[in-house]
């Protein structure tokens, strides 16, 4: 009984010890009803106080679109069309538990109405990441693209603090995102 009871506090504690920003974790739109639509699969390596990490984007939930003379991976809604946009300069990959703006680059949207032809840089969609407990999350906010179309002067920080705009989370059907 002694054995048990040790390997189900070992559990226990390795459990409640995992850091959000270690090992493999899974990225997911979440919508205004709550509900998670698997978006990416992210792989944390921790480094001291910094985790680096790999994300890869997943085919299933997008469609291809060309949009605006550009291809965009797109979630193909009825009240949103939220399209995918990868960050298009090399930047740093590491993220602390304070600071996790390189991954929130790594994860910008775009949004328009289903019955609009083409797609507006200025819709952008930029989730502010932080750290809850055992998870990451981030709600959205709003930036213009265009700000990016060419190289920033910093790459590694390329939306000022006035660039991004807090979003009314009612006009939008991917409110929040979660990593976990």
């Amino acid at each position: 009984m002694k054995i048990l009871y040790t390997i189900l506090l070992f559990i226990m504690v390795t459990v409640l010890n995992a850091s959000p920003m270690e090992g493999k974790k899974k990225v997911y739109l979440v919508s205004s009803g709550d509900e998670l639509t698997h978006i990416a699969n992210i792989v944390f390596s921790k480094q001291g106080d910094k985790s680096s990490y790999q994300i890869e984007i997943e085919d299933t939930p997008f469609d291809d679109q060309f949009l605006s003379m550009r291809p965009f991976q797109c979630i193909m809604g009825k009240k949103q069309v939220m399209c995918y946009v990868p960050y298009p300069y090399e930047a740093k990959k590491t993220i602390t538990e304070n600071e996790l703006g390189h991954l929130s680059n790594d994860l910008l949207f775009l949004h328009k109405n289903p019955s609009e032809y083409g797609i507006n840089m200025w819709n952008g969609i930029y989730y502010k990441l932080k750290q809850v407990g055992q998870t990451i999350e981030g709600k959205v906010n709003e930036i213009d693209m265009n700000s990016i179309a060419s190289p920033p002067d910093d790459l590694n920080n390329p939306f000022a603090a006035d660039e991004i705009f807090e979003a009314d989370v009612g006009n939008y059907v991917y409110p929040k995102i979660l990593i976990k």
